[in-house]
C-alpha cells in the first residue's frame, strides 16, 4: 500500500483536531469585520493581494475558533478565500446585492462594495439557518441585515445573531453633533428592532450570544446603546466589557461586541474573552472571541 500523501494526512489531522474540540464541548466563537473584504485581488476599499488573503487566513487559524461571525465581506467567493470549503460552512446574508456604491473614502477613484454579514462554521458542527433579521436594515438597502443561525453541540443549542449597524454614532460626542443625528437616529431604530429580536428569543428561552460590529462603545457606563439593547427584565452580558482593547491606540473602547444572555452567560469559560492583536495593515478591526462550554 502506498503511503497517504502529506496534505491528506494533515488534513485528516486537522479534522480529527475539529472533531475532538466539538466533542469536548467547547464551543470557541469570533467575530471579526473584515474591512472590505472584496472577492477580488486589487478592488474595493481595502484592495488586497494574495499574501494578504493568505495572511488572513493565517490569522483565522491562530484564532482556533469554532464559529466566526463575519462582516464587511462582499459576497460568500470573499468569504470563501480565507474560509476554505472542506473545512469551514458559510451562511452569508440574504441581502439584495447593492452592486457599486459611493466612492471609497481613503480612495475616491474606487467604489463602495457590497457589504454583508454572515457566519463561517466548521464543517464538523451542526447547525441551521434562521431567516435574515432584515428589520435591523431601518427599511434602507444600505444597512446590513443580520444573519440569524443555531449552532447545535451535543445536544444543545445556541442561537447566534452576526451584526453589523450604522457607523458613526459611536458614543456621547456624536450624539451631541447636529451633523450626526440622523446617523444615531437610524441607530437607535435598530438596536430596538435588536431589543425585539432579544424579546423574542427571551420568551421563547432560547439560549444566544448577539455578536457583531454594534458601532457603539455600549461599555461606557449610562450608554443608551446598552440601556435600549438590554433592558432590565433581558438581563444582557456585555462580554467586551470585561477586557481592554488594543487593537488600535487611536480606539479605547469596544465596538465589535459579544453579547450573551444569562443562559449563555453561564456557559462562558471564565477568563476566555479575548481580542486578537494586529499583525497586518489591515483590517482595522480585530477579532473578538469567547470560549462556551455546552454540557
Amino acid at each position: 500500500m502506498r503511503p497517504a500523501p502529506i496534505a491528506i494526512l494533515l488534513c485528516a489531522s486537522l479534522s480529527a483536531l475539529a472533531l475532538s474540540s466539538v466533542h469536548a464541548g467547547e464551543l470557541t466563537i469570533a467575530t471579526w469585520n473584515l474591512e472590505h473584504l472584496n472577492d477580488t485581488v486589487g478592488e474595493g476599499c481595502v484592495p488586497r493581494t494574495e499574501s494578504d488573503y493568505a495572511a488572513l487566513a493565517r490569522r483565522i487559524a491562530a484564532l482556533d475558533a469554532d464559529v466566526v461571525a463575519f462582516q464587511e465581506v462582499e459576497n460568500e467567493a470573499a468569504a470563501r478565500r480565507i474560509f476554505p470549503a472542506g473545512e469551514w460552512d458559510i451562511a452569508f446574508s440574504t441581502r439584495p446585492y447593492t452592486g457599486a456604491g459611493p466612492p471609497c473614502y481613503d480612495r475616491p477613484e474606487a467604489r463602495l462594495s457590497h457589504q454583508g454579514t454572515g457566519f463561517a462554521v466548521r464543517s464538523a458542527l451542526a447547525w441551521q439557518r434562521h431567516p435574515d433579521l432584515e428589520d435591523i436594515a431601518a427599511g434602507s438597502r444600505n444597512y446590513r441585515w443580520g444573519t440569524d443561525i443555531t449552532v447545535t453541540l451535543d445536544g444543545r443549542d445556541l442561537r447566534l445573531l452576526s451584526v453589523h449597524l450604522a457607523s458613526g454614532c459611536w458614543g456621547e460626542g456624536e450624539d451631541r453633533s447636529a451633523r450626526r443625528s440622523r446617523t444615531c437616529e437610524t441607530l437607535r431604530e435598530q438596536f430596538s428592532e435588536l431589543a425585539e429580536w432579544v424579546e423574542a428569543r427571551r420568551t421563547e428561552n432560547s439560549t444566544f450570544v448577539m455578536l457583531g460590529d454594534f458601532n457603539r462603545r455600549l461599555a461606557v457606563a449610562g450608554d443608551w446603546g446598552w440601556r435600549a439593547l438590554a433592558p432590565r427584565r433581558a438581563r444582557l452580558n456585555l462580554l467586551t466589557a470585561e477586557i481592554e482593547t488594543e487593537c488600535d491606540p487611536r480606539f479605547t473602547e469596544f465596538v465589535d461586541h459579544l453579547v450573551a444572555n444569562p443562559a449563555a452567560a453561564r456557559m462562558l469559560v471564565p477568563g476566555s474573552t479575548r481580542e486578537l492583536p494586529r499583525e497586518t495593515p489591515h483590517p482595522d478591526h480585530c477579532a473578538v472571541a469567547a470560549t462556551f462550554l455546552l454540557e
